[in-house]
């Protein structure tokens, strides 16, 4: 029995996310998830008790396999800029091989459920990153702006290089490791 709860359960998140990333949170309703999963309606609050908790643990698998991704082969012997710039490129193939988590992620965060899950997830996902900022702060690399700030000049061109991939744009690791520098620059001191 429990082996059939785990695949129904991985098919409802999954067919969750796929519908908001394809068509938008409007489209995911419990009758379309579950039609999507191969499963009755009824199966769904089963395993999640509303439509809302499942799309948060959607959110919260979504930021915990991106983090297992990016943390994999962290040397955390390496220079703080080297680690960032590692951890900028990680994050970026980890969403790159699924535009469908990346795009479900973007428009989670601008939705009221992330209110509702509260940031744990998203927090789990920035503490090693801001660990890294104090890493470089301390060693006078790094400037000592607002960790916000930072974030938001880490993300930002992952958002928008993706948001290129999803219309046909194509970049070369060239490009990708350009931009890699560019967000590494952008933190840099003086």
């Amino acid at each position: 029995m429990l082996t059939a709860i785990r695949p129904t359960r991985e098919k409802l998140l999954r067919a969750a996310l796929t519908l908001v990333a394809r068509s938008g949170f409007e489209a995911a309703t419990t009758a379309a998830i579950a039609e999507a999963a191969g499963v009755a309606e009824g199966t769904l609050y089963r395993h999640f008790a509303s439509k809302d908790d499942l799309l948060i643990e959607v959110y919260r698998n979504l930021k915990s396999e991106v983090l297992t991704a990016v943390e994999d082969g962290e040397d955390r012997a390496a220079s703080p800029e080297a680690r960032l710039k590692r951890w900028w490129l990680a994050l970026f193939e980890a969403y790159r091989s699924d535009i469908e988590a990346f795009t479900f992620g973007q428009r989670f965060m601008e939705s009221p459920l992330a209110q509702r899950e509260g940031g744990a997830a998203k927090q789990r996902f920035i503490a090693p990153l801001a660990a890294i900022r104090e890493e470089g702060v301390r060693a006078g690399v790094f400037c000592d702006l607002p960790q916000d700030l930072m974030a938001s000049l880490f993300i930002a061109p992952i958002s928008y290089l993706l948001k290129q991939e999803t219309q046909g744009r194509r970049w070369s690791a060239a490009e990708l490791e350009g931009a890699a520098d560019g967000v590494v620059r952008s933190w840099r001191a003086g």
